[in-house]
């Protein structure tokens, strides 16, 4: 994956920028991969994008499904790949019982978890160690080995 100094420097300003930008991410995603432990941070980033496909659905009964999937997945008690929200699972969950909500409600049910996450990422030793092996490529354009 070759890489520019442009995206470089985005993905180096902040967790958001990199996780919003494809290549960020899968980049990021393959330098987790290679790291042991690393998993709560790859459900994290999979969290993240899950949230940013479900904020494209037209439909509310497609975003009614789709969140109660993520809540499901990453927010519940429960959850297989459970992840800090900071919070917010109670008011997820309380949304997604009420019957009628509005499809902004859906698409934005999960900005204070995503942003969460983006906090709990940034504050971790992963994120600042890709930041690092990015500081260490002194070229134009650089090829992520991760």
């Amino acid at each position: 994956m070759v890489i520019s100094k442009e995206q470089r420097a985005k993905w180096k300003s902040s967790v958001s920028a990199l996780l919003k930008d494809p290549f960020g991410q899968q980049a990021f995603t393959d330098f987790l991969e290679d790291r042991k432990g690393e998993d709560d941070i790859i459900n994290c980033v999979e969290f993240y994008e899950r949230c940013e496909s479900h904020k494209k659905l037209e439909e509310n009964l497609e975003l009614r499904d789709s969140a109660q999937d993520i809540h499901e997945t990453y927010l519940d008690r429960l959850a297989e790949k459970e992840i800090p929200t900071g919070g917010q699972t109670r008011k997820v969950s309380e949304i997604l019982e009420s019957e009628d909500v509005s499809d902004e409600t859906l698409k934005s049910i999960f900005d204070d978890s995503q942003e969460h996450v983006c906090k709990f990422i940034s504050d971790g030793t992963a994120y600042k160690v890709f930041c690092t092996q990015l500081n260490r490529t002194n070229t134009s354009v650089c090829v992520i080995l991760c």
